[in-house]
């Protein structure tokens, strides 16, 4: 990300503000910052557990979108949180992807791709904490 951009976030937040103040009013607008907050809270606490573990295993793009999409919720603001939602959500991925410079992206689907000839390995979980 250019740097031009991340100093431009603060502005675009307080601008939104402004505008969704004027709207809404000051009052609903600190209301909805705050359960977009709590919602991103929530987003990120959520862990890992065995029973999801599998799920994780086979698509583990969903656990790093999610949150990601809880740590730009959680950032007061608008902006962010329009983000935040079109990452949480799969339908509106794209549109977000467009933005992301082709250097990320191949980085990104480098590292995704399966090479031919990879082996497949099963494992057990087993808790040592059990007796």
């Amino acid at each position: 990300m250019s740097l031009k951009f991340i100093l431009f976030i603060p502005v675009l937040e307080i601008i939104f503000f402004i505008l969704f103040g004027d709207i809404f009013g000051f009052f609903p607008v600190i209301f909805l910052i705050f359960i977009t907050a709590t919602l991103g809270i929530i987003l990120l606490r959520s862990g890992i557990s065995p029973e999801n573990l599998k799920d994780l295993s086979f698509n583990p793009k969903e656990w790093i979108f999610k949150k990601i999409a809880g740590i730009l919720l959680i950032i007061p603001g608008f902006a962010t949180d329009i983000f935040g939602i079109f990452i949480l959500f799969k339908s509106l991925r794209f549109l977000i992807w467009d933005y992301i410079p082709d250097k990320e992206k191949n980085f990104f689907y480098k590292n995704a791709k399966k090479q031919d000839g990879d082996e497949v390995i099963e494992v057990e979980y087993k808790d040592l904490d059990e007796k």
